[in-house]
Formats: C-alpha cells, sequence, structure tokens
C-alpha cells in the first residue's frame, strides 16, 4: 500500500525505528537503575513509563522532521537532488551522534547523581581538566567512544538505505497523495508535540513529577528534553558574600533559633498552641489580578467587590500587603514555598524542574487533607511539577477533573470551580480537617463572561468614571464584578449550607495587578509604581476569628502560610523567609515586603516597603533610592537626609534578595544535599554556587 506513497514508506519506518530505539533505551534505564529499587505500584510505575513514551516520541519526529521538510523541497535541495541528499545524510549524521551523545552522557550522570541529565552539567566546564580527568578515571570513555561511533554509523546507513529507496522510485507527486500523505502525518505531528489529546497545554517535565518521587520522575523524563527544559531555565548566581555580610540583619529579622552565617540556616521553630476539638479547616482563594485599587477596602467607590469588601471588614484586613513579582507562576511559586521568585527574565521558578522539589509549610499542615483546584490545565508554567513535587499526598483538581463545559483558554468558569471545590470538601469526612487552594483564572484577558443563569449582570459605567477609579475599559471592570459575585456566591451560599462553614478559615489573596489607569485614592503605592505588586490580603472565619482586626503592617506574600498555620495553631518547622503576621515579635523593627520588577531580563529593580519607607534600587545596588510613603512622590528622595534609615534598608534589602536567590537552589524539600564530585574534592566556600 505505502509503495504509492513513496515520502511516507521512507519516513513512517525510520519514525518507528527512532522511536522504538528511544523506547528500549527507557526499559534500558528501568531494568539498569530502578527494578530492583523502585517500590511503587505497578500503575505508578507504568503511568511515568507512557509519560516517558510520549517524550520520546516528540524526540523521533523532531529528529526526523528536517529529513521530512528536505523531501519537500525541489531540486537540486530536495532528497532527489544532489545538494538536498547530501544536506539529509549530514544531518542524520549529526543527530544521531548527539542523540547518542545525550544517552550516554544521560545515563553514566544517573550512576554517578542520581539525576537524569540536566543543564547543570555545563558547570563543569568552569573546571575544564579537572572535569575531563574525572570523567577518563570514572568512565570506560574508549568503550564509549567506540559504541558511539559504530551506532553513529549503522544509524546513518539505516537512513541512507530509505533515503535511496525514495531516491529511486518513479512515482511522481500528485495533489491527492499530498493529501492523504498530510492527513496521515499532521495528526502524528501534533500528538507528537503535544503528547496530549483535548488539552492546549503540550506535555511537559512537570507531568513527569506527578508521584512526588524523584525516581518516578526519572522514569518519565527525556535527556533530551529535560535537558533544554532547564538550559532554558539557567539563572543568574546569588552572591555568597552579599548574602553573608547581610545574614545577621535577616537572621535578627526573622527570629532564627540559632544564627550561623557560615551554615547559613534560617530555621526557626513555632510551637503551637492546644486547640479544643478539631482544629479549623484552611481554604486558599487566589484571586487573579485583583489590585488594591479594584477594592472597595482601599476606597475604590465603583463597588466592584462588594463580597470581598464584607468579608475584610469582618476578618482580618492587611491594606499593606504586597506580592514580590508579577505573574500568576510566580504568586503560585512564592505562596507555596515561603521564597519570592526572583527568576531572571521571562521564565519563572515554576518552569525550572530543578528546584521542583522546594520545601514547602503546606506538608505543615500535618493530618490535614490536602486538595488543590486549578479550572484549566496544572501543566500551564509547569505548576504541576511543583505542586506534585513538593506537597505530600495533594488531591489535584484540573483540567479533565470536572464534569463542566470549558468556559475559555482559563477551563472551566470561576462559578463552576467553586461548585466542584465545594462539592468535594463537603464529601470528606467532617471529623478530618482539610487544607484547600481554589486558584481562580476569570478575571484575566479575554474576561469571558459566561451564559450560565447565576444572575450576574453586566454593569454599563462611564468610561471616564472607570478611568478614574483604576479600570481600563467595561470588560476589565465587569471581570472584577464578576469574580467577586463568584466569590461571594461561595462563601455567602455554597460554604454557609456545607458541613465546613463553622470551622473554616478562608484565606483570600490577590496574585498582582494588572494594567490600570492611575487614580488619586491609592496613595503610595501608585505614586512609586506599586500598584502592580499592592493587592488585597483577607482572612475570614468567623469561628475563628472573633473581631475584626486592620494590621497594616507592610506584609508580603511568603507571610502568608506561616500565618494560617499560626490562625489554627499548628506547630511547625520554618525555614522560609515568611513570618506570622499576628505573633510575630517586633521588637521596634519594622515589617518589610520585597518587591522584584523592572527590566527583570537585563536589569530588574528590587524594592523593599517599610512601614515608613520604600527603598528601589537596582539588583547590583546600584543607585539606591528611599523614598518616604507619606508625601510619596519618586521625586521626593530623601537618602541623604535619612542616612540611618537608608543603611537599614538596604542591608535588609540586599539580605532579603540574596537570601531569596539562595534559598531557590538550596531550600528544597529533602534537606540532604545532593554532592556532585566536584564538591568531593573541594570545600564549601571553594564552590561557586548557582541557582
Amino acid at each position: 500500500m505505502l509503495t504509492r506513497f513513496p515520502r511516507l514508506r521512507m519516513l513512517l519506518p525510520l519514525l518507528l525505528i527512532f522511536f522504538a530505539t528511544l523506547v528500549v533505551l527507557r526499559c534500558g534505564f528501568y531494568l539498569h537503575f530502578l527494578a530492583d529499587k523502585l517500590q511503587q505500584p505497578n500503575d505508578v510505575i507504568l503511568k511515568a513509563f507512557f509519560i516517558g513514551v510520549r517524550f520520546d516520541l516528540r524526540i523521533a519526529i523532531l529528529a526526523l522532521l528536517p529529513v521530512a521538510i528536505i523531501s519537500l523541497l525541489p531540486r537540486p535541495f530536495g532528497l532527489r537532488g544532489r545538494i538536498g541528499y547530501r544536506l539529509a545524510m549530514l544531518y542524520a549524521f549529526l543527530a544521531v551522534f548527539g542523540l547518542v551523545t545525550f544517552y550516554i552522557s544521560d545515563f553514566a550522570h544517573y550512576s554517578y547523581l542520581d539525576e537524569r541529565l540536566n543543564a547543570s552539567v555545563l558547570r563543569f566546564a568552569e573546571d575544564g581538566m579537572d572535569s575531563v580527568t574525572m570523567v577518563w578515571q570514572t568512565y570506560p570513555v574508549v568503550w564509549l567512544l567506540s559504541i558511539q561511533i559504530v551506532v553513529t554509523v549503522a544509524a546513518a546507513l539505516l537512513v541512507r538505505k530509505f533515503i535511496r529507496r525514495y531516491r529511486q522510485s518513479n512515482i511522481r507527486g500528485s495533489w491527492l497523495r499530498f493529501v492523504v500523505t498530510s492527513a496521515v502525518v499532521m495528526p502524528l505531528l501534533v500528538f507528537g508535540f503535544m503528547g496530549k489529546i483535548g488539552s492546549t497545554v503540550p506535555l511537559r517535565w512537570g507531568d513527569a513529577f506527578f508521584s512526588g518521587n524523584p525516581e518516578v520522575s526519572a522514569l518519565g523524563l527525556n535527556p533530551v528534553v529535560f535537558f533544554f527544559d532547564t538550559l532554558n531555565n539557567q539563572t543568574r548566581p546569588y552572591d555568597k558574600e552579599k548574602l553573608r555580610a547581610a545574614y545577621p540583619a535577616v537572621a535578627e529579622y526573622l527570629g532564627v533559633d540559632e544564627p550561623n552565617v557560615e551554615a547559613l540556616s534560617f530555621t526557626r521553630h513555632a510551637a503551637g498552641r492546644n486547640v479544643e476539638g478539631r482544629r479549623p479547616n484552611v481554604i486558599f482563594i487566589h484571586l487573579e489580578s485583583l489590585g488594591a485599587n479594584r477594592s472597595g477596602l482601599y476606597g475604590n467607590p465603583l463597588n466592584a467587590t462588594p463580597n470581598l469588601d464584607k468579608a475584610g471588614r469582618a476578618g482580618i484586613f492587611f491594606p499593606n500587603f504586597m506580592v514580590p513579582a508579577v505573574g500568576t507562576a510566580r504568586t503560585v511559586f512564592g505562596l507555596v514555598t515561603g521564597v519570592p521568585d526572583v527568576t531572571w527574565g521571562g521564565s519563572t521558578a515554576t518552569r525550572n524542574p530543578l528546584i521542583a522539589n522546594q520545601y514547602t509549610l503546606v506538608n505543615a499542615f500535618t493530618d490535614y487533607k490536602k486538595l488543590y483546584f486549578i479550572g484549566g490545565s496544572a501543566g500551564w508554567a509547569n505548576v504541576k511539577g511543583l505542586l506534585d513535587s513538593s506537597i505530600d499526598d495533594l488531591e489535584l483538581w484540573e483540567e479533565g477533573s470536572y464534569d463542566a463545559p470549558n468556559n475559555d483558554v482559563w477551563g472551566i468558569s470561576d462559578r463552576d470551580l467553586f461548585l466542584a471545590a465545594d462539592k468535594r470538601l463537603d464529601e470528606l469526612p467532617p471529623e478530618k480537617p482539610f487544607v484547600a487552594f481554589i486558584q481562580l483564572a476569570g478575571n484575566h484577558r479575554p474576561f469571558t463572561i459566561p451564559d450560565d443563569g447565576s444572575g450576574f449582570e453586566v454593569k454599563d459605567v462611564p468610561q471616564d468614571e472607570l478611568n478614574k477609579y483604576g479600570f481600563l475599559a467595561a470588560d476589565q471592570y465587569n471581570a472584577t464584578r464578576l469574580l467577586d459575585f463568584n466569590l461571594g456566591f461561595f462563601l455567602y451560599e455554597l460554604m454557609a449550607q456545607s458541613h465546613y462553614a463553622d470551622n473554616t478559615v478562608v484565606v483570600m489573596y490577590g496574585d498582582h495587578n494588572d494594567r490600570s489607569t492611575s487614580t488619586e485614592h491609592m496613595g503610595y503605592s501608585e505614586a512609586l509604581y506599586l500598584d502592580k505588586f499592592h493587592v488585597p490580603l483577607v482572612i475570614y472565619g468567623p469561628s475563628s476569628i472573633p473581631e475584626p482586626r486592620v494590621i497594616n503592617e507592610a506584609a508580603g506574600l511568603v507571610d502568608v502560610l506561616p500565618t494560617a498555620l499560626g490562625v489554627v495553631g499548628l506547630p511547625y518547622e520554618n525555614r522560609t523567609l515568611g513570618r506570622d503576621l499576628l505573633t510575630w515579635d517586633k521588637q521596634g523593627k519594622d515589617s518589610y515586603a520585597l518587591t522584584f520588577g523592572g527590566d527583570r531580563t537585563n536589569r530588574p529593580q528590587i524594592g523593599l516597603l517599610g512601614e515608613s519607607f520604600w527603598l528601589g534600587m537596582f539588583y547590583n545596588g546600584e543607585e539606591p533610592k528611599l523614598h518616604p510613603l507619606k508625601n510619596a512622590s519618586l521625586k521626593n528622595e530623601v537618602g541623604a537626609s535619612q542616612p540611618e534609615a537608608l543603611a537599614t534598608y538596604d542591608s535588609m534589602l540586599e539580605g532579603m534578595y540574596q537570601t531569596a536567590r539562595y534559598m531557590l537552589h538550596h531550600n528544597l524539600k529533602s534537606a540532604q544535599k545532593k554532592r556532585t564530585y566536584k564538591e568531593d574534592a573541594l570545600s564549601d566556600d571553594a564552590l561557586t554556587e548557582k541557582e
């Protein structure tokens, strides 16, 4: 049948051979490294293996794609021409040589470090001769090179055989054959690249981290994909000397139990307290793109958030709460880990597989059922990898878990997400507490308002009124109203009728602000261009919070989990940058919140909000500028007249920024640090530490 389709007759067998070879290598990896020690159920092993097989298919397709493209070119650049043929053969030789190199390096890397090959191996080039010597003394280099050459030549000969058969075919091309070929190839290409069916988010390394077990994750990874994923997430080094210089101030601020500038310890312990009966449940609600300037709690008169305002006036309200960086993925990372995402560039910490396995205070909710609800795919920004790797025994609900239809690109509507979450939470046994995260997404472009019979009505407001109070247009205003409408539906209808209503604390926080107009009611945060970081934080729970409070001290995203643990009275070990805002012992100290923005690709700006000032400077300490919060203005710089305040803020900002960079790679879930051969030979002080 394929004789009439010479291009398919050439490409499909090659694809199957390449794909089968990669699958065989995966089987060999499992049998050699994991079969005897991977104590996991068969369904978990098979799931990881199938994820890996889909990565293998992607690599096999990508490897053959240039040959397929050359076959479509006219003479002399096509496969039937001399130039195209030689180009294809040269590419095939180099591609196979590269793949063999990756797999040999991957097996060697895993045998030494128990890690699949990743971009951190490139740091060995910093000590070139030491690295070469170590490789020569550790591995059978001559045999490996011989295998590499033999396999490369054999594969190249195989490719040549099929290309020659294609060149010798005399069947002329036709539109019908082109259409049939495309009908076969295009779905295969789409599935090969996506690795999924029915999802707009492709298969990513985070999918291989579904179990939280590093050996299961290793089985699901592909060394080529993993290397380039980690290569794209290489970040800047922290400055060890600056961190050690500022460490005493940071340690005192956090209340570290046993400060040690050499060990860089940030550990402290909260004793917790006894409570009568069962401890309260905790629900965290992630309010997409809800800035402080949109809320009535801050004086906005357009009444876009009446339900949040009601909860804020009945609970604990933090008017000076800041997220450290703008971006939903950065906020998820900062909340879960207690470490600000100070990753440079357009990437985020959630996308870096080398730091997915983070220490998190979510696990301090001992004996709590842990759940996470997101209306779309958790593979977005590889959030799934962070959640699965860091949070123990997490029940994750995402795209495909719900009966409701998708509302737009972000998945099901916020209302349907609340309905699904409430149904699941109400099914849980009342005698066991739970901690749940509900990540909303509706207040985000394209600002889709579903026709779901909820009773929500779009409201028309004059454009000049919208612009006066922070809204760019009516769609943005009504999307904010809809978010709050659904929040009220959950708080005052669904939750009120549930078995968990009387013993639940709800923590609501904006994940960041989005584009808005200038207003006159926000004071320092807009005058100093902090409006993108300034968001509401409200803790609501009638049974646990007997009277309303307003806490005016500066607060940050990293403080949310310690504060929630304090509300329910749980003991915990804290290794993060966060504090319990309700019990923190000030001892005359300011409370601070870190910001990270500006040109995050080339020259980020870092900032520190305190109770009286905001200090902004570039990441390397250049151009520090201290601004008072009263009569705030970028023109009102008081560093020269407030040298003590400038020195205090400068030291704390430098310390918190360098600590955040340090913790990204040194606050992992497993306290035992894996050692490289270089670390075996050199002291820690001699190392070049990388994020």
